[in-house]
């Protein structure tokens, strides 16, 4: 069984010190999933110390990002060849090279929560939802990407990631690894840079049970 009202994901992408955004879409129908593989120990007791301060959907962003990098072989089994299987449209080209990319890919170091990366992601997330907009990295009052890094003394080696749709987490995140219609497959890129350490997650919530989800990462500063 499934229902048939179809979403329009958005997915956009911005790089530090980037003139440029990067967006895809996705349309699809809001079918029922695979269960979730099995939590993973270390992946839980990493994070236990880190996300005091986030909400359930939050932590839910926060575990499944840690779990795709700690080995994205077996992310690829157990949670996009799954989604696959429900969504056969989706294999192309996007997805051979995702499977390509996540077999040769060793595994990568988490990215534990920090706190001021949080502050500005929930904040973007919250206005954009507070305004009902779309995404964006600018937010309504005018803050953009630079200038939110910048009051937290972020000055290199930063990325920021939205994505719009229901409030699935799996399939939100797999479909930002697919990165289907973003040539550059900037999504798929910051989600396996190894050089990303620090995390920061926003949600903000809208009418039709969707959600703005934003991600801030960031390499070390030092």
């Amino acid at each position: 069984m499934f229902h048939v009202k179809p979403f329009l994901l958005l997915f956009l992408l911005f790089p530090l010190l980037s003139l440029s955004q990067h967006i895809g879409s996705t349309r699809l129908e809001i079918k029922d999933l695979p269960l979730p593989p099995n939590r993973d120990l270390e992946v839980e007791k990493f994070m236990a110390g880190f996300s005091n301060s986030l909400n359930a959907v939050e932590k839910d962003w926060f575990y499944w990002t840690n779990y795709s990098r700690s080995d994205p072989k077996r992310f690829w089994d157990s949670v996009v060849a799954p989604i696959l299987q429900v969504y056969p449209g989706f294999r192309n080209a996007y997805t051979n090279s995702l499977r390509k990319d996540l077999y040769s890919s060793a595994p990568l170091p988490p990215v534990k929560l920090n706190e001021e990366l949080t502050k500005a992601a929930q904040s973007l997330a919250r206005e954009l939802a507070a305004k009902r907009a779309r995404p964006s990295h600018t937010s309504p009052s005018g803050s953009t990407f630079e200038s939110r890094m910048k009051l937290i003394s972020i000055k290199k080696c930063a990325g920021e990631n939205i994505s719009f749709g229901p409030p699935n987490t799996l399939l939100m995140l797999a479909l930002l690894y697919i990165d289907e219609g973003v040539p550059d497959l900037g999504h798929r890129k910051t989600l396996l840079n190894a050089d990303f350490v620090e995390m920061g997650l926003g949600l903000g919530l809208y009418p039709d049970n969707k959600v703005m989800v934003v991600q801030d990462f960031a390499c070390s500063q030092r």
